[in-house]
């Protein structure tokens, strides 16, 4: 078991996020390991919210620290209230501009750019970022994570991917929604077919965006 000090207060999820990169793991390589998806451990890191006992437990056994140390972190401040409904309420309301996905080129080179000037419609969501953009995607190539008339919410304030995540990148200056991988550096699709292949970089990709939220239509 690797301990750590414990004179400098941590959070619960500061406490994962170190344990995970001393153990060499990415968030991909741990949800991977304690069953759970990669925004998930995001979440628990962030602190939205904090993973349950058993849970907590389950990742002390994969990072090999104790449980007890894990356990006794500050618990996020979503989750200091005991309102099951808490850490959603509390989370700002948005109004994201629905926008055509060809104009997300406008926030490659300029990140300060209005998507309201471009909005076609709004959708309310709940979210702590504050940079967002919707469009509706209908890419066969990311079909099993995003269905046709899925409405995808972009944060265009942060263009730093976790590995596994999905984000919006400029492929050929065509703006695509794809999974980030880091070794090697590839974008892949997630497709019920097999028409569509990794895009394998020699470069840093160029990120528009990453995926916050989808919303499903019917």
């Amino acid at each position: 078991m690797t301990e750590f000090p414990t004179n400098e207060p941590r959070s619960i999820g500061d406490r994962i996020r170190h344990a995970r990169k001393e153990a060499g793991l990415n968030q991909t390589e741990l949800a991977e390991r304690v069953g759970v998806s990669q925004p998930a451990v995001a979440n628990w890191e962030s602190g939205v919210h904090d993973p349950r006992r058993v849970m907590l437990a389950k990742i002390a056994d994969v990072l090999r620290v104790s449980p007890g140390w894990l356990a006794s972190g500050d618990r996020s401040a979503l989750e200091t209230d005991k309102q099951p409904a808490a850490a959603y309420l509390r989370r700002p309301l948005r109004h994201a501009p629905v926008i055509a996905i060809e104009e997300a080129m406008w926030f490659l080179n300029d990140a300060g750019a209005d998507p309201h000037g471009a909005a076609l419609d709004y959708i309310p969501i709940t979210s702590g970022a504050e940079k967002v953009f919707a469009f509706f995607i209908d890419d066969e190539a990311m079909n099993r994570a995003f269905p046709k008339n899925t409405l995808v919410v972009v944060d265009y304030g942060d263009r730093r991917p976790a590995d596994g995540a999905y984000a919006l990148f400029s492929v050929d200056g065509t703006p695509l929604v794809r999974r980030w991988r880091e070794r090697p550096a590839r974008l892949e699709p997630h497709s019920d077919g097999n028409a569509y292949g990794d895009v394998h970089l020699d470069r840093p990709p160029l990120v528009i965006g990453c995926v916050r939220v989808s919303i499903r239509f019917h």
